[in-house]
């Protein structure tokens, strides 16, 4: 999911916009007194739609937190703030109303009028009220403003594709596995919770897009080497994952011995009960282990197809052939070349 929100502006910038266009507005008429009353009219509805457009843009443009799938609505909630999101929307949406109920019975008002002085008056009025409004709002949009950097720097994680997730201590071969088996080049992101980067992969399954994430920061360590930020972060994956590729290193030259990648390996299962788990070791051409684990190497590419195989297996189950909907068949991208049964081939992506 990608957010486009446009930037955010000051109120001080708002309020420059409306009365700057506002000033180029005229009425022309042969009478003095009237050609004073339909300017500054045009003046006053000039200000209020420009301010009403320039925040409804901003409310429409924000995500509606409610309809949003679990792990955004989890990644809002951590990041920026579900509550403080909506109070600062709803600050600005009053500001807006404000504003524009006081400028329109401004506009009103003037064209009743017989004196300049009067009308000029009940103008300066308005829009000194009007700038005390947006004032009033001037922290609100400063929180939009961060919140839209926030949002615009989210990885474009889908929800609603099948997602895999590697997990294992740094260094065991997460990025190369991630590098081998989904898109030629992975889209490297920085959640704004971790100050590492976030390998994301894809390919397809059959008619379904599916995406791979490699997640350090998150699935690379114990629990209570976490802080709250990341807890929640690991909560929220649990909405996401369908599975777990668990990566091992036999060699230990990842620096973490196998007790302790055994360990995390229970822990984080026991963190994600409903997510199916493959494990696999890594690095068998350095070492091998007598585990009836699946052995890998990433770098060098072995067993590989045969990892790809259990992906497949899985994501079947879950994903099965009456469950493929009209919308899925938009990710292939050429319908000709869609395969006759879902999950046939592991086609990977390069873009």
């Amino acid at each position: 999911m990608e957010f486009k929100i446009t930037p955010i502006m000051s109120a001080e910038e708002i309020i420059d916009k409306a009365f700057g266009r506002a000033s180029k507005r005229r009425k022309e008429s042969k009478d003095r007194v009237e050609r004073k009353k339909k300017t500054a009219s045009v003046k006053l509805n000039t200000v209020a739609h420009i301010i009403e457009d320039t925040i409804s843009r901003y409310e429409d443009e924000f995500p509606s937190v409610e309809t949003l799938p679990k792990f955004y609505f989890d990644i809002i909630d951590i990041t920026i703030g579900v509550d403080d999101l909506k109070k600062s929307l709803g600050a600005i949406n009053w500001a807006k109303r404000r504003c524009k109920r006081t400028l329109m019975e401004a506009a009103r008002k003037v064209v009743s009028l017989d004196e300049e002085e009067e009308i000029e008056q009940v103008r300066k009025q308005a829009y000194a009220r009007t700038d005390s409004f947006l004032k009033q709002v001037e922290e609100n949009l400063e929180f939009l403003k961060e919140a839209r950097r926030k949002l615009n720097s989210l990885p474009d994680i889908r929800p609603e594709h099948p997602t895999v997730v590697v997990a294992g201590y740094p260094n065991v071969g997460k990025s190369e596995l991630v590098s081998k088996i989904s898109s030629g080049k992975p889209k490297i992101d920085v959640y704004p919770f971790t100050t590492r980067e976030v390998g994301i992969g894809h390919f397809f399954l059959g008619y379904r897009k599916c995406q791979l994430l490699d997640t350090p920061g998150l699935l690379d360590r114990p629990k209570n080497e976490r802080n709250d930020i990341e807890k929640q972060a690991v909560s929220a994956l649990e909405s996401l994952a369908d599975l777990i590729i668990f990566m091992f290193d036999p060699t230990e030259t990842c620096g973490y011995p196998m007790k302790d990648q055994e360990e995390l390996y229970e822990e984080i299962k026991s963190e994600f009960p409903d997510v199916a788990f493959i494990e696999v070791e890594n690095k068998s051409d350095l070492e091998r282990s007598d585990s009836e684990r699946l052995k890998i190497s990433a770098l060098e590419g072995e067993n590989l197809e045969e990892l790809k195989e259990k992906i497949k297996e899985i994501l079947n189950k879950r994903y099965p052939m009456e469950n493929i909907k009209e919308e899925d068949l938009e990710y292939i991208k050429d319908p000709k070349k869609a395969p006759e049964e879902p999950f046939t081939d592991f086609e990977e992506l390069d873009y």
